[in-house]
């Protein structure tokens, strides 16, 4: 039976349909291109917390129930158990594998997605759920195996935080969660209850609170590491029933220095996404290699500093493609709308220039697009959802027609 259900779930440091007055749509206009015959939800999760947490924040909003993190994970994170409830509010209360959804999520959304659907393979909430609660999953500008970015403020031989020179970031971070935390909702929901709410009991202040999760394991910033990536992927697995489809982006162009074609190739940023996002793009292009290996293997084949180089500001393409760290993934093959014939368990991918006749930067694909000048990415903006809502519809057609 096709999914009628689609939940959209957002990346780091993103918000939901509530958040800054409603009046900026994280996804932009993407949702109004996907309606009927589907029914469209955004869930809103922890723009920080780490992939585990905000699974089970998703899974609460969709069913309908309180957010339960599970005894053995709270215990060993060092946060409260239960957090927000969602009970009579879900975006499908019967959710079963005759009445699956489809997942869509950008940047850290998408690996969020993949972990939701391994505890529900595990049945986590002990409610008799499968793997077959999902149909599909779509990665847009997913960081699937991470994003070197994260190592501007994480370690490279343990993937965790810096003490230093965080320890000032920290604790200006720290007051930002305690006034986001007390204020209004409605600005911007940091989501972090089981570290800082009502349930959280033990705790002096807000503050240290924070510096607790700030130090942990179990934060997104961790997750988004190599070393994190990993360790997610060793969980999660692509399961044989479901369809699921990656769209990479890559504002960077490979050219060589000087133009002198005796000399090697190097990424360089276009000039677009150093206006944007100048940082991030420059960073993954020109940062150094690792004072240690982040994961087994690096430095070989596809883990060479050089193949990571490419991406779209905030994520580096080859992480985009499909999960490889880790774990049993079957690819499928290249084409997501160019394919004529999808199939279940294997990952499909392509670029987003490819799909709509644009680069797309890490911003575009969800509300960055509509905030550019041109109207030529708000178009592509509209036409890459038009094409998924065609897309997914189409799901389980190639296999009856096989």
């Amino acid at each position: 039976m096709r999914a009628k259900t689609i939940v959209f779930i957002h990346g780091m440091g993103g918000w939901g349909p509530e958040d800054l007055g409603g009046k900026y749509p994280y996804w932009g206009d993407a949702l109004r291109h996907l309606g009927s015959p589907f029914s469209v939800h955004e869930a809103k999760c922890g723009p920080i917390s780490s992939l585990h947490d905000r699974a089970c924040e998703v899974f609460a909003q969709i069913k309908g129930a309180r957010i339960d993190y599970g005894e053995a994970h709270s215990g060993a994170a060092g946060h409260a158990r239960f957090s927000r409830d969602f009970s009579g509010r879900g975006f499908l209360s019967d959710w079963s594998e005759e009445n699956p959804v489809v997942l869509v999520g950008h940047s850290a959304g998408a690996p969020t997605a993949l972990l939701l659907q391994k505890l529900l393979a595990e049945d986590f909430w002990g409610l008799g759920s499968n793997a077959n609660w999902v149909e599909a999953i779509v990665s847009i500008a997913g960081a699937l195996n991470g994003s070197t970015l994260a190592y501007n403020l994480c370690n490279d031989a343990t993937g965790r935080l810096q003490a230093r020179p965080s320890a000032l970031v920290g604790q200006a971070l720290a007051l930002l969660a305690r006034v986001l935390h007390r204020g209004s909702p409605r600005l911007f929901d940091l989501h972090l209850d089981q570290w800082m709410g009502p349930e959280a009991k033990g705790e002096t202040s807000d503050r240290a609170a924070f510096s607790r999760f700030a130090a942990s394991d179990d934060n997104l910033l961790h997750d988004m590491t190599l070393h994190g990536a990993r360790r997610t992927l060793e969980l999660c697995e692509t399961f044989d029933e479901t369809y699921y489809l990656a769209l990479v982006a890559c504002a960077t162009t490979a050219q060589r220095r000087f133009s002198l074609p005796f000399l090697p190739l190097v990424e360089r940023p276009d000039l677009a996404m150093i206006v944007r996002q100048p940082y991030g793009g420059l960073y993954i292009c020109h940062r150094g290699e690792f004072a240690a290996p982040p994961i087994e293997g690096w430095g070989e084949g596809e883990l060479t500093m050089e193949q990571w180089r490419a991406n779209d500001g905030a994520v580096n393409s080859i992480s985009q493609r499909y999960p490889f760290l880790a774990g049993r993934h079957a690819i499928g093959g290249e084409g997501v709308f160019s394919n004529p014939r999808l199939a279940p368990g294997g990952w499909f991918y392509e670029n987003l220039e490819d799909a709509t006749g644009r680069k797309f930067d890490h911003l575009d694909p969800v509300h960055g697009a509509l905030m550019r000048a041109s109207g030529a990415h708000r178009e592509a903006h509209r036409k890459l959802y038009r094409d998924l809502y065609f897309r997914l519809l189409s799901l389980g057609e190639e296999a009856v027609a096989a």
